[in-house]
């Protein structure tokens, strides 16, 4: 789970308003934000490597034991499960590691460059908000360009580290996005890697673009060569 030291950092985004070479800009973007996603990627891969031998021990026997049965449940929660068994089996701890896993480093950067326009608009400026995510609680900042009758507001950040937590939880739980976790488990059964190109199929739901959306995220991922950090 996400309980390392960045989130006790109070990192605000660095300034990318001020560079004039676009290719600076986008070297200066990725250097800061590839090392979060990468910690936050590590940390789930411990947690996923904990479930994976409980899962085999609940594939040998009736029970994991309590500590890795706390431990599993608890992963349950976290990965918003809303009907946790109380006895714990190897077909429940599968449904939960499907959940468990990483997001491909070279989707994050294209989706972060792509929604906060390289660190630069309103809403990471002034949010920390690099993904463009809505808040669900009414708070949040309200974007200009919201239609008439609309309601939703844009989510604030104390962090970006903040913002990029949400957005990797929100990937590895919501309903939204079942199909970037089905391509992403089907990618891990035939041992290739998960790569972002392949796991931005799965975001029609992420923008009323749809298919318009993944096609600029897969073009931002070739021409920025990004897949070179999913392996």
């Amino acid at each position: 789970m996400l309980f390392g030291w960045y989130w006790l950092t109070h990192e605000k985004l660095p300034d990318f308003t001020g560079y004039i070479n676009t290719k600076d800009k986008k070297a200066a973007f990725f250097s800061y934000l590839l090392p979060k996603v990468q910690a936050v990627n590590a940390e789930i891969l411990d947690d996923r490597k904990r479930l994976l031998k409980i899962s085999d021990q609940l594939n040998d026997s009736d029970s994991a034991g309590f500590f890795d049965d706390r431990f599993l449940k608890k992963m349950a929660r976290y990965y918003s499960f809303k009907d946790i068994p109380e006895k714990m089996d190897q077909a429940f701890a599968i449904m939960v590691l499907k959940r468990v896993d990483v997001i491909s480093p070279s989707l994050v950067l294209a989706q972060a460059a792509n929604e906060s326009a390289w660190g630069t608009s309103r809403f990471a400026r002034k949010g920390n908000n690099l993904f463009g995510m809505h808040a669900t609680d009414g708070s949040g900042m309200v974007p200009k360009s919201r239609g008439k009758g609309q309601t939703f507001t844009v989510a604030a950040y104390n962090t970006p580290q903040d913002s990029l937590d949400a957005y990797i939880h929100n990937l590895n739980t919501k309903g939204s996005y079942r199909q970037l976790r089905q391509i992403r488990a089907t990618l891990r059964s035939r041992d290739q890697t998960i790569s972002g190109y392949a796991l931005s199929n799965g975001l029609m739901n992420y923008s009323e673009r749809g298919s318009a959306y993944i096609n600029e995220l897969q073009s931002m991922i070739r021409s920025n060569k990004l897949a070179q950090y999913d392996k």
